[in-house]
């Protein structure tokens, strides 16, 4: 006479027999989805054009307000409105140690809350329009650190018009040696909103973990040239494609006396992916590492001229 086998009863109700044939070993089980590693063709170029010149231009805002404030306090006084050196206006108040306050410089301790209208702090100087509170952190020896909060603050860069939200922390250590300057700036933030209008295209990012150093060159007050190092998150939302990318520099990404990229190496960290990108001009060579695992499973090549139109 045959016996049944014990796990599996003659009666029994339809969920208890489900999970008695699961602990028997049978029925299975939803196996979970694997893990999307696609990256199209378009979305690598957009990632890898906006990395190359958004949070570069950050930090160049950052110190067009750094530049515009310090030209400000130069030539006015609190609570007045002037007229800036380049162009335009502002208006600002100040507190801080009386025995400095009103020298004309930014000094430790001190604290400015600036209104700028169209304000230029030099001729051809981007322009800077919005509210900024500037905190003198440090000042003197070359060197100027200001914790900086921005509302609505918007600074109009040759290639787009950039808004800033939020706070950050900028440092400016600035060595003459003769005709050349070598000016070294570091921008650090915790997060900070930036909406980039290119033309009739509007696109927002947040930039969080910030940590971008740029060093430029100048000779005879004529830019030479400059490099951008660093690390950063961005999350972009963007006309056709929304993305999140870490990105660290390999090697540092260098721009010409225009501002255009000339070399540099950087990877984008995604959820589920590595993508590398290698400037040797003319090419920009991306590559995609699924997993990732080490292996690179896919590689594209774009101009550097496509990348910049494609940026923003």
């Amino acid at each position: 006479m045959k016996t049944r086998p014990a796990c599996l009863p003659t009666t029994l109700s339809m969920a208890a027999a489900a999970a008695l044939l699961a602990a028997c070993g049978g029925g299975g089980g939803d196996t979970p989805a694997p893990p999307d590693t696609t990256v199209s063709q378009a979305s690598a170029e957009s990632m890898s054009a906006n990395s190359a010149v958004i949070a570069t231009e950050g930090t160049d805002a950052s110190a067009v307000v750094l530049q515009a404030a310090k030209a400000v306090v130069a030539t006015g006084q609190a609570s007045v409105t002037v007229n800036c050196a380049g162009g335009g206006t502002a208006v600002f108040t100040a507190s801080g140690n009386a025995g400095t306050l009103g020298n004309g410089v930014l000094d430790t301790g001190e604290v400015y809350s600036v209104s700028f209208t169209q304000c230029r702090g030099s001729a051809g100087a981007a322009s800077v329009n919005g509210q900024a509170t500037l905190t003198v952190l440090a000042a003197g020896g070359g060197t100027t650190q200001v914790a900086t909060a921005t509302q609505g603050l918007t600074v109009a860069l040759p290639h787009r018009t950039l808004t800033h939200e939020g706070s950050s922390t900028f440092t400016e250590t600035v060595a003459t040696n003769g005709a050349a300057t070598t000016t070294t700036q570091r921008w650090q933030s915790a997060q900070v909103q930036l909406t980039s209008q290119r033309e009739l295209r509007t696109s927002r990012y947040t930039l969080s973990d910030v940590d971008l150093t740029r060093v430029v060159a100048t000779s005879g007050g004529t830019l030479t040239g400059s490099t951008a190092s660093g690390r950063y998150t961005m999350s972009a939302d963007l006309p056709n494609l929304d993305w999140s990318i870490t990105v660290e520099t390999q090697r540092p990404l260098v721009y010409d006396a225009g501002g255009a990229l000339t070399d540099g190496q950087w990877t984008m960290t995604l959820p589920h992916n590595r993508v590398g990108v290698n400037v040797t001009l003319p090419s920009v060579t991306v590559t995609l590492d699924r997993g990732p695992d080490g292996t690179i499973d896919q590689t594209w090549v774009f101009t550097v001229s496509g990348l910049a139109a494609e940026a923003g």
